[in-house]
């Protein structure tokens, strides 16, 4: 069969009469994996000594005892008082005549500031200590403080400690300097201290991310930040405000092995990081161990005044300004079998409208979305009843796309060809999907005004042991082509969350070191806090970062390719090779248009944009690269990213040889703003 590689693109003149919500660039922050200790700027693990004695040494966790006395004793003990996990206790004897402490390895990013802060006592035999920030390969000293501890009595300590370079094989060592031996009492006489908390927080950092990651999340321009995921079903928020000294400990629950909630980001840093960010926070209640209260308590700790309960704890935490959390969204994938307090539609619709009473009781003007799902398979009916019995009390109905595995009998033996075939099938997926929840709200009157968030999305890798998720440039083409779609159907999607912001499961789109790497081959970069975005990082930042207010009307006439069999009841085997939707901004002066080839050929294109007027060169930008499987990595961080030309159009027409698997975006300039 011949293939015909030329296409051609007419721009209407017909704009849509809605808008394109600027919350469909969205992202999402859940605990899980390395997600939060990633992003987060702290470079210190285990700062509560919440980890147990993993190797018998008496050390918690990654931490690991320094000193050469024969007889010093290291053990857990009880935390302070109201604090969660451990003490970690060093005995010292007189006779080894010597400093005792525990070390951690770190990574020192850069030469600068960092306060250390450390929560300790000690019996009268320890009179000081000292911190050392240490090269751990030549022993070289980088910086030191000393702190004075004087009290049986838990203590708080702080001080700056400077790093005079930056080492990615660094050390945190902390040490109790005994008294002059000739002060202590006999030969076995012995001297305590207590470590409760031990961290480490640059100077350079905003709203507690590294500052390279919320540099490069500030640039997403993403609209709206979710907080939610599994974990959320195992969340208790109350344990996650106020001084993070005193909140709980907390076994992550949602995963095998994954360690502890990191509880020093809770509701007050998400909304703080949100405000930094100038985006709007969209929080995760928790119906799987939670409790309607429990939930109408958050909504009151986050948008009441003062004169109530809960929004006097805020303010008693340092927040008396109400942080006005508009979205709300009741339960994470309640239908799952892996989800905490999986129920049926019948269960959870009517634990929904518990919630959203206790909820709207509080804050009436709160938007609520109620849990969908995107695969019938998993709860057959779950859409049509849960609405049916609940939907008039929903503003939205929530979907987690993720592409790929899920939808196409796709694996690590099918030839890439195929599966890039496959996974840019985005498009038409998500339309089955929407399309059977449009009709679902269509078809009852009283259901018409509820919209869809896409809280979660991506592409699903996983778990194709040859591919990792660190997201190549086939996955950057097939979520540009998801964005297309969302922005197609910008009248029923009107938020999306695309999973995950940083590292997680799925991959997300900002990677901190070269985890992923390891996943393909063994070793250790030694970069393991190194930033970086991905091929779907730039696309992101590069749909989002344009002034997309209303569609405008095309016609795309193009060769077409077969996706494959897949699991849905729609047919595949004609999908056009480019992807397109234009857009025009908010006072008429730009029109662009998002054209993707998510073919394996090169394209000749024709642009017609004779309907509207012109004014000077248009700019392109472009997203490609030879190899579909291209990725950033720590080695080549820079590989794939944005490359932007300016470019003549002859006759309101653009020409041009697109590039296989790859993203473009054309920007023209319209003379006449009032159209």
């Amino acid at each position: 069969m011949e293939h015909d590689n030329r296409a051609r693109i007419i721009v209407g003149d017909r704009q849509s009469e809605h808008t394109v919500s600027p919350y469909l660039f969205g992202h999402f922050i859940e605990d899980i994996d390395d997600h939060m200790t990633a992003m987060l700027a702290y470079p210190l693990r285990n700062m509560d000594f919440e980890e147990e004695d993993r190797n018998g040494d008496g050390v918690s966790g990654c931490w690991y005892p320094l000193g050469f006395g024969k007889h010093n004793r290291y053990a857990l003990e009880p935390a302070a008082k109201g604090h969660g996990g451990h003490s970690q206790k060093i005995r010292i004897f007189n006779k080894d005549r010597g400093a005792a402490g525990i070390g951690q390895a770190i990574e020192l990013r850069e030469d600068g500031g960092y306060r250390l802060r450390l929560i300790a006592r000690a019996t009268r035999e320890i009179r000081r200590l000292q911190a050392r920030l240490i090269d751990r390969r030549s022993g070289e000293q980088l910086g030191q403080a000393e702190l004075e501890l004087r009290s049986h009595r838990w203590t708080v300590l702080e001080c700056g400690i400077h790093a005079s370079r930056s080492c990615v094989e660094a050390e945190l060592q902390v040490w109790a300097i005994p008294a002059p031996h000739g002060e202590w009492e006999d030969s076995v006489s012995t001297g305590q201290v207590w470590f409760d908390h031990i961290s480490l927080l640059p100077d350079r950092h905003t709203a507690l991310l590294k500052q390279d990651v919320f540099e490069m999340t500030r640039e997403l321009n993403s609209g709206i930040m979710r907080l939610g995921g599994n974990y959320i079903s195992l969340y208790h928020w109350d344990d996650f405000v106020g001084p993070t000294d005193l909140r709980a400990n907390y076994i992550n629950e949602a995963w095998d092995d994954a360690g502890h909630v990191h509880k020093y980001f809770g509701t007050d840093e998400f909304v703080a990081l949100c405000k930094q960010l100038g985006v709007e926070p969209q929080l995760c209640v928790n119906m799987g161990t939670g409790t309607a209260e429990e939930a109408a308590a958050w909504v009151e700790y986050c948008n009441g005044g003062v004169d109530t309960a809960m929004g006097a704890l805020r303010a008693a935490n340092g927040y008396p300004e109400p942080y006005g959390v508009r979205y709300w969204e009741i339960g994470n994938e309640m239908y799952g079998p892996w989800q905490a307090g999986v129920c049926t539609p019948e269960q959870y619709a009517g634990q929904y409208l518990q919630f959203a009473a206790e909820m709207k009781a509080v804050d009436p003007d709160i938007v609520l979305l109620g849990c969908g799902t995107a695969r019938d398979s998993l709860a057959p009916g779950w859409n049509r009843k849960v609405l049916e019995l609940a939907g008039t009390e929903m503003d939205y109905l929530t979907l987690h796309l993720y592409p790929g595995r899920n939808f196409f009998p796709i694996d690590a033996n099918t030839p890439g060809p195929e599966r890039f075939k496959a996974m840019v099938a985005y498009p038409e997926v998500t339309r089955f999907v929407f399309g059977e929840v449009e009709a679902l709200l269509a078809g009852n009157a009283e259901l018409r005004h509820i919209k869809l968030a896409v809280t979660e999305w991506n592409t699903m890798y996983f778990p194709n042991s040859d591919l990792t998720n660190a997201h190549t440039l086939e996955a950057a083409v097939a979520n540009a082509c998801m964005l297309n779609e969302m922005m197609r159907q910008s009248h029923l999607v009107r938020i999306a969350n695309f999973s995950d912001l940083v590292n997680g499961w799925v991959g997300g789109c900002i990677r901190v070191g070269d985890a992923y790497e390891r996943m393909k081959k063994p070793g250790w970069s030694g970069q393991g806090e190194i930033a970086f975005g991905t091929a779907t990082y730039h696309v992101l930042k590069l749909y989002a970062n344009r002034n997309n207010y209303r569609l405008v009307d095309s016609e795309v006439v193009c060769d077409t390719f077969d996706a494959g069999p897949s699991q849905l009841s729609i047919a595949l085997d004609r999908l056009g090779k480019l992807d397109v939707v234009v857009t025009i901004s908010d006072n008429a002066d730009v029109l662009t248009l998002f054209i993707v080839n998510r073919s394996l050929d090169e394209v000749s294109v024709t642009c017609d944009l004779s309907r509207w007027p012109l004014e000077g060169d248009a700019v392109v930008r472009e997203i490609s690269d030879a190899d579909y499987e291209a990725r950033n990595t720590i080695e080549e961080p820079h590989r794939l990213g944005e490359k932007v030309r300016r470019t003549r159009l002859r006759q309101s027409r653009w020409e041009a040889e697109l590039h296989p698997h790859a993203v473009y975006v054309l920007e023209a300039r319209l003379r006449n703003h009032s159209n």
